[in-house]
């Protein structure tokens, strides 16, 4: 019994736990299990890695971009944007309806992202896909260097 509430907390422990928003003016870090993807992890953890986004317009027009983006997005929901800082947004998968959590802090020449499953201990690279398609569709750039 004990390992059973054990493995169900581990599984659910985004959900409870308060991994979301800014800690020191950065993105908290990702849990440890593997359903998270951050431009803010360290530098050399493949798990969590991915690169923050890279804008050419002003910081502004790329915040009103992503909010508008995100307006017009299916089966999204907004749940934090300060004004030209900070969003956060959670998506739901389209056949289970299951919640994942993103946000992105804006900062002077990149975009930090952060992505993880609220559910299960494992997303199947979703997360790592959600990312790189929002980048795509906002026509973006990788910062390597962010």
């Amino acid at each position: 019994m004990e390992n059973a509430l054990y493995i169900i907390a581990i599984c659910c422990m985004s959900f409870f736990g308060p991994y979301t928003g800014k800690e020191e003016g950065n993105l908290k870090s990702c849990t440890i299990s593997p359903n998270c993807v951050s431009s803010e992890s360290w530098k050399y953890n493949l798990l969590y890695k991915v690169n923050p986004y890279k804008y050419s317009e002003s910081k502004n027009e790329a915040f009103k971009k992503l909010l508008n983006y995100f307006e017009n997005k299916e089966n999204v929901f907004m749940v934090e944007a300060k004004e030209f800082e900070y969003i956060r947004v959670i998506y739901f998968t389209k056949i289970f309806r299951f919640p994942d959590k993103v946000e992105f802090l804006f900062k002077d020449e990149n975009i930090q992202v952060r992505s993880q499953s609220v559910f299960g201990f494992t997303d199947f690279f979703a997360n790592r896909i959600r990312i790189y398609s929002i980048r795509k569709d906002m026509n973006w750039e990788e910062d390597d260097d962010g």
